[in-house]
C-alpha cells in the first residue's frame, strides 16, 4: 500500500500542476477577451461541469477510479494544447468544456481511490491525515507550477498552456502504474443502449437517494459551494489586482506559489489544526476569514496589502481535507462513493458558475473593488444561512442496523434521476 500511496501524491500534484492559473486572465485579454467574457468562460466551463460531474462519478465507480483518473489527465493535455491555439471565444468555450471534463473524470475519483486503497487495508480512520497530506502535494505542485508558469509567460503567455499539457502526460503516466485496489462493480454486457441507460440512472439515483435521506451529505455539500466559490475567485481577481499594484506576471506566479506553499502547509497539518480547534469552530471561522479578507482587499490596493491574500490561502489549504473528511465519513457505500462526491463537485461549480457572470457584470461596470466587496456580500450571506442550521448536522450520523441506507426501488431510482 506505501508504494501506492507515494504514486498517489505523485497523481495529485501533476494532476493539478496547471501553470496558466496566474496569468490566464492576462491571457485571454492578449487574445481580445475583456474580464466579463473571461467570467463568461468560467460560467461555460461550470456548466460543463454539471453536465458531465455525475455521469463520470458513475463511470469510476463501474470502470475503476485509477482508468478514469488517467482519461482524465490525458483529456487536460488535449484541452491544453487547444486553448493554446485558441484565438476565438467559441474555441475558448471548446476548450473549456474540454478540461471540465478532464476535472471531472479526476475529481472525486482520485478521492474515493485514496479512501478505498485505505479502507481495505482497514486504515480508514486515517483517511482525513491521508487527504490532507495528498491535499499537501496538491497545493505543492501548484507552488512550483505557478513559479514556473509566471516565468514561461515572460517568454511567450500561451507557454504555460504546453507546459501544463506535458505534466499531464506525465499525471496520466503515473496512474497508469498505479493498482486498483478494489475491483470496480463491472457492467455486465448489455446491447441495449436503453437497458444500459437506465442502469447508469438506477446508480446515479440511488446514489441522489441517499444523499436526499442523509442530512450530514446535504449540508456538507451547501457547505462546500458557498466556501468554494469564496476560494475559487481569487484566481480571476487577484491577477488584475497585482495589475494595479504593478506587478507583472512573473511576480504575479511567484505571488500564487508563495499563497499555494502557505496553503499546503495548512492542508499537511490539517489533522492537528482539526483536533485543537474542533470541526465545527473551523466550518465557523473559514467563510468568516475570507469574507474579512476580500473587505480590506477591496478597500487597499498596494504592495503591503498583500498580506490580506494570507487568509484565503490558509483557507484554500484547510477547506479540501475538511470538506471530504465530512462527506467521506458520510456516504454509507462505497460503490457510490464517486458518485456522490461528484454530486458535491457539481454543486460547488453550479454555485461558481452562476456567481461568475454577476462577479464579471460587476467588475465591468463599476470596479475591481466592487467585485471584492460582492465576494464579502456573498460570504456574509452563505455564512448566515450555514450558521443557522444546527452544525450538529456535521457529526457523524449513527450507524443504522444495516450498516447502510436502504435502497430505493429502481423504479424510485430512475424517478429521482430523470
Amino acid at each position: 500500500m506505501a508504494r501506492d500511496l507515494r504514486l498517489f501524491y505523485l497523481f495529485r500534484l501533476l494532476a493539478t500542476s496547471h501553470l496558466f492559473v496566474p496569468i490566464a486572465i492576462t491571457f485571454f485579454s492578449s487574445r481580445g477577451l475583456g474580464f466579463d467574457r473571461a467570467m463568461l468562460l468560467n460560467t461555460i466551463w461550470c456548466a460543463s461541469v454539471l453536465v458531465f460531474d455525475v455521469p463520470t462519478g458513475a463511470l469510476a465507480d463501474r470502470i475503476g477510479r485509477r482508468r478514469t483518473m488517467m482519461l482524465g489527465a490525458l483529456l487536460m493535455s488535449a484541452a491544453c494544447i487547444l486553448f493554446y491555439t485558441a484565438h476565438t471565444f467559441f474555441t475558448f468555450a471548446v476548450a473549456s468544456s474540454a478540461s471540465a471534463l478532464a476535472m471531472t473524470m479526476i475529481s472525486g475519483a482520485d478521492s474515493a481511490y485514496l479512501y478505498d486503497l485505505l479502507s481495505d487495508a482497514g486504515l480508514e480512520h486515517e483517511y482525513p491525515r491521508r487527504e490532507g497530506t495528498a491535499s499537501a502535494w496538491h497545493l505543492i505542485g501548484g507552488t512550483l507550477a505557478f513559479c514556473a508558469g509566471g516565468i514561461a509567460a515572460k517568454f511567450s503567455l500561451g507557454l504555460p498552456y504546453l507546459l501544463t499539457a506535458i505534466t499531464s502526460l506525465g499525471a496520466m503516466g503515473v496512474a497508469f502504474t498505479m493498482r486498483e485496489e478494489r475491483a470496480p462493480e463491472r457492467l455486465k454486457v448489455e446491447f441495449s443502449p436503453m437497458r444500459l441507460l437506465r442502469t447508469y440512472r438506477q446508480h446515479i439515483g440511488i446514489a441522489l437517494g441517499e444523499i436526499t435521506l442523509r442530512r450530514q451529505l446535504r449540508w456538507a455539500i451547501a457547505y462546500s459551494a458557498i466556501v468554494f466559490v469564496l476560494i475559487r475567485v481569487t484566481d480571476y481577481l487577484y491577477p488584475p489586482w497585482l495589475g494595479v499594484a504593478h506587478f507583472g506576471v512573473m511576480a504575479t506566479g511567484f505571488i500564487f506559489a508563495g499563497l499555494y506553499l502557505l496553503a499546503a502547509g495548512v492542508a499537511h497539518n490539517m489533522d492537528a489544526l482539526r483536533t485543537r480547534l474542533s470541526e465545527p469552530r473551523l466550518l465557523v471561522m473559514l467563510p468568516l476569514a475570507l469574507v474579512v479578507s476580500y473587505l480590506l482587499l477591496g478597500r487597499f490596493v498596494a504592495s503591503w496589502a498583500l498580506a490580506f491574500m494570507l487568509l484565503p490561502a490558509i483557507v484554500n489549504g484547510a477547506f479540501s481535507p475538511l470538506v471530504k473528511s465530512i462527506m467521506n465519513r458520510a456516504i454509507p457505500s462505497s460503490d457510490r462513493r464517486a458518485t456522490i462526491l461528484s454530486f458535491e463537485s457539481m454543486a460547488r461549480r453550479m454555485a461558481f458558475g452562476a456567481f461568475s457572470p454577476l462577479l464579471g457584470q460587476m467588475v465591468k461596470e463599476y470596479t475591481l473593488s466592487t467585485g471584492f466587496f460582492l465576494c464579502a456580500g456573498f460570504g456574509v450571506i452563505g455564512a448566515a444561512l450555514l450558521v443557522a442550521r444546527p452544525l450538529r448536522a456535521m457529526r457523524a450520523p449513527a450507524p443504522m442496523p444495516t450498516g447502510e441506507l436502504p435502497s430505493p426501488t429502481p423504479a424510485a431510482s430512475e424517478e429521482r434521476a430523470a
